[in-house]
């Protein structure tokens, strides 16, 4: 995936606050944002958040990385809804398994008691032992039974994202597995309205956009946007490098009981 485009004309500018027109033009945008940064602050993928749910159709394409999100709650996981399904044939066997156990439990319990004083007395018989030993054991099944019951999972989660998002894993995320299929996302693009795009080294955070020395290239030359966002497509849908996948990333935001 690799792409010229010559004889573009296009702003450029060089120094601090970059990033600052990217952002007025995505708060100012009516149709379509697409961004594609490896790095992501949390407060300005709440501005996509926003955009999102104004109507304006939102694409993300990042490595995951987030800054600030300590004092933030990692908002680009907000991105990801959680769906419970409830399996009720497994609900009314675990209640059916639970209350068996427990009447096991109770009603062998008690008549293992009862039979204490025969297997105490002087005059016990073999007989009275093997009773006893039976009557215990069944108590002790229903123990297990409810304790079975207990750890029956009657539920599943699936994941699903509020707009598309890729999330590659570079050689740098620290699995060793697939190092062969990772991609290291480097590029920093910006398309909004499809008229509008920005290039350059400005990263998807505050720091990037308002702080850092950055270089920043604004175009609306249509016809080279239309072929940025033919890349941003090709890596948007792209299933050849690796990727966390929603399921992982929906895991790791919710603690899934």
């Amino acid at each position: 995936m690799s792409k010229t485009i010559n004889n573009v004309i296009g702003d450029i500018y060089i120094g601090k606050e970059s990033g600052k027109m990217i952002l007025e033009d995505i708060r100012k945008a009516k149709k379509s944002v697409r961004v594609m940064s490896p790095y992501l602050s949390a407060g300005l993928v709440e501005m996509l958040l926003n955009r999102f749910t104004s109507g304006v159709h939102v694409e993300l394409v990042t490595s995951g990385y987030v800054e600030d999100y300590a004092h933030e709650r990692k908002n680009c996981y907000h991105i990801i809804r959680q769906h419970k399904h409830v399996d009720e044939t497994l609900r009314n066997r675990k209640q059916l398994l639970q209350w068996t156990g427990v009447v096991m439990m109770i009603l062998f319990g008690l008549l293992t008691i009862t039979k204490l004083e025969n297997v105490f007395s002087r005059s016990a018989e073999i007989s009275d032992f093997i009773e006893f030993g039976i009557l215990a054991g069944l108590m002790l099944l229903g123990q297990f039974i409810r304790k079975y019951a207990l750890g029956i999972r009657f539920w599943q989660y699936s994941y699903s994202s509020l707009f598309p998002v890729k999330i590659f894993r570079s050689h740098f995320s620290g699995n060793k597995n697939n190092t062969s299929r990772s991609f290291n996302l480097h590029s920093k693009l910006y398309i909004i309205d499809d008229c509008i795009a920005y290039l350059g080294s400005v990263n998807f955070t505050r720091s990037g956009c308002l702080f850092n020395h950055e270089t920043r290239v604004r175009i609306t030359d249509l016809q080279a946007i239309r072929q940025l966002r033919q890349e941003f497509s090709e890596l948007l849908w792209n299933e050849e490098y690796d990727h966390t996948s929603l399921e992982e990333w929906g895991k790791e935001l919710y603690e899934a009981d």
